[in-house]
C-alpha cells in the first residue's frame, strides 16, 4: 500500500512540468526559424537601341537637275520665248533639323537651258540660264526607319536670262523677281549619314523687271510686249550627307 502510494506521489510532482515542457520548448523552435524572404526591387528596364537609320541636325544636300523652263508669251515678241529649251543644272541645300519633322536652311539652284531660235527670228548664237536662291523649309514624315519622304517650300529670288547675236550686236534679255518654289523628295539611306533619291521642284517667279542689255547699255522692256521666263520645274537626283548626332 505504501508502495502504491509513493508512485501516485511521484506521478503528481512529475504531469505538470511534462505538461509544461511544450511551452518552453516553443520560444527554442521560433529562435531557429528560416528568416523572413528578401523582396528585392523590380529589374530595371532593359536599354532600348539605338533608333534605326536615326534623323540628325544637320543636313547638306547637292543635286543633279534637269529644267524645264517655263515662259509668258508677249504680244508683239517671243522668239526668245519660242526658243528656249530644256537643260542641265546643280544644286545646293543646307539645313538644321531641330526635330525629326521639320527643317529650315538656304538653297542655291543654278541651271543651263538651251536656246535654239527659228531660222527667220534672226537670232543666232544662243544661249539661256536660270537661277534660284532663297531660304527653304522642309517637312518630313517619319522619325527613323529607311526611307525619307518630304516636302518643301522656298522663298527667294530667281530669274530666266538669255543672251543672242541679232544682227550686229549681240544682245541679253534678263527677267529676275521675288519667287516662290514647292517640291518634294523620296530619298533612300545608303548609311547612317547618307541619303540618295530623286526630287521635284517648281519654280515660279513675278517679274519684277524686264531688261536687255547690249552695246554697254540696259533699257526696261515692257513685259505686257515682251515674252520673257516666269520660272521653271526641275527633276532632280539628290545626294544628302547627314551631320550630328541621332536622335
Amino acid at each position: 500500500m505504501a508502495r502504491i502510494a509513493a508512485l501516485c506521489l511521484a506521478y503528481c510532482c512529475v504531469s505538470p512540468f511534462a505538461r509544461a515542457e511544450p511551452a518552453y520548448a516553443e520560444p527554442a523552435r521560433a529562435q531557429h526559424a528560416p528568416p523572413p524572404p528578401i523582396v528585392q526591387g523590380a529589374p530595371p528596364p532593359p536599354e532600348l537601341p539605338a533608333p534605326e537609320y536615326a534623323r540628325r541636325p544637320f543636313e547638306l544636300s547637292a543635286e543633279l537637275l534637269l529644267g524645264f523652263p517655263s515662259c509668258a508669251l508677249g504680244s508683239s515678241y517671243n522668239e526668245r520665248c519660242d526658243g528656249i529649251a530644256a537643260g542641265p543644272g546643280l544644286g545646293g541645300t543646307a539645313l538644321f533639323r531641330p526635330s525629326p519633322y521639320f527643317a529650315l536652311g538656304g538653297t542655291v539652284s543654278a541651271l543651263s537651258f538651251g536656246l535654239r531660235p527659228s531660222a527667220d527670228s534672226g537670232l543666232a548664237q544662243g544661249s539661256a540660264n536660270g537661277h534660284f536662291w532663297g531660304l527653304l523649309a522642309r517637312v518630313y514624315f517619319f522619325a527613323h526607319g529607311r526611307v525619307e519622304p518630304y516636302l518643301e517650300l522656298g522663298l527667294g529670288s530667281a530669274g530666266v536670262r538669255t543672251r543672242a547675236q541679232e544682227t550686229d550686236a549681240e544682245y541679253q534679255e534678263n527677267s529676275a523677281g521675288l519667287a516662290f518654289r514647292a517640291g518634294g523628295a523620296l530619298e533612300l539611306y545608303l548609311s547612317r549619314h547618307v541619303r540618295l533619291g530623286p526630287a521635284f521642284a517648281w519654280t515660279h517667279f513675278n517679274a519684277q523687271h524686264l531688261r536687255r542689255c547690249g552695246q554697254a547699255r540696259c533699257v526696261e522692256l515692257d513685259r505686257a510686249s515682251y515674252g520673257h521666263g516666269t520660272g521653271f520645274s526641275t527633276v532632280s537626283l539628290r545626294l544628302s550627307v547627314l551631320l550630328g548626332p541621332g536622335s
